[in-house]
């Protein structure tokens, strides 16, 4: 038996399930997501991404002050602080670019 450690630098909360309505740069947010994760405490940047259908949405950065993983019940919880919220352009970029491939949200100036 092993064991597989991996530092996500990423954190993706999907719209209406963890994302928060209104982000706003230096405020806290409480999350929880459905499996085991571990993340980059602060002061390290995370980035923070919305799911939007499935697809990735390059919000800013986050870092994380606190983390908790449950291994009963498969969670990890924790609260993370909006660092920077990028421009729309440099999002555009950073969901073509550094989103798994085809799966970068599309931003279309008029619309999102």
């Amino acid at each position: 038996m092993g064991s597989k450690i991996e530092i996500n630098d990423t954190l993706k909360l999907k719209r209406h399930a963890g994302f928060p309505e209104n982000v706003q740069v230096g405020q806290q947010y409480a999350f929880t997501i459905q499996e085991r994760r571990l993340y980059h405490l602060k002061p390290v940047r995370v980035f923070l991404v919305e799911e939007i259908e499935g697809k990735w949405n390059f919000v800013g950065q986050a870092p994380i002050l606190e983390l908790t993983i449950d291994a009963v019940h498969e969670q990890t919880r924790g609260v993370f602080e909006v660092a920077k919220l990028y421009p729309r352009d440099y999002a555009k970029l950073l969901n073509t670019y550094d989103a798994p491939s085809g799966q970068g949200y599309i931003i279309d100036n008029d619309h999102n």
